[in-house]
């Protein structure tokens, strides 16, 4: 059998913890819309670490406080991975994890172009092409490559 050179690269898969519904819809949404995929979703701390156990993962976004429980050991085990993870928080940096403090925090509420810097910044492109091929209909901003359907960005009044 022959491998297939031109095989479709793959997405970063992004795990995301939220406990708030309609935030944790919102950014599964927001996530795919930015072109990266969704490795699962979890609203709280024992399902985080059921999906770390059993899905690869590439990156994560990580509400600090999960109801009455704290994001800690989820981060911890990210961290201990290597593998690259930032925090949400709507109350300040008061409640990151002390030994996560140098990670980067995206303060709610907040839009898709702030979501999609931190998730450039954090993770890199959100498909993995080793190739290095340029995709049609994509457009120059800054210092990134937008697909064309995000010149506009994602109609939300943010998070």
């Amino acid at each position: 059998m022959v491998a297939d050179t031109g095989a479709t690269p793959k997405r970063q898969r992004i795990l995301i913890v939220e406990d708030e519904p309609f935030i944790a819809l919102a950014l599964e949404a927001m996530v795919l819309e930015l072109g990266f995929g969704v490795a699962g979703s979890a609203a709280q701390v024992s399902a985080a670490l059921l999906l770390i156990g059993r899905e690869q993962i590439d990156g994560a976004i990580l509400d600090v406080n999960l109801g009455s429980q704290k994001i800690d050991p989820v981060a911890d085990i990210l961290a201990a991975r290597a593998c690259p993870f930032f925090f949400t928080t709507g109350y300040g940096i008061s409640g990151i994890p002390a030994r996560h403090a140098g990670r980067a925090v995206l303060q709610k509420p907040f839009g898709s172009e702030q979501l999609f810097t931190l998730l450039r910044a954090e993770f890199g492109s959100p498909i993995d092409d080793r190739r290095g091929s340029e995709k049609e209909g994509t457009l120059s901003r800054g210092d990134r490559q937008l697909p064309a359907h995000h010149a506009t960005g994602i109609p939300t009044s943010g998070l």
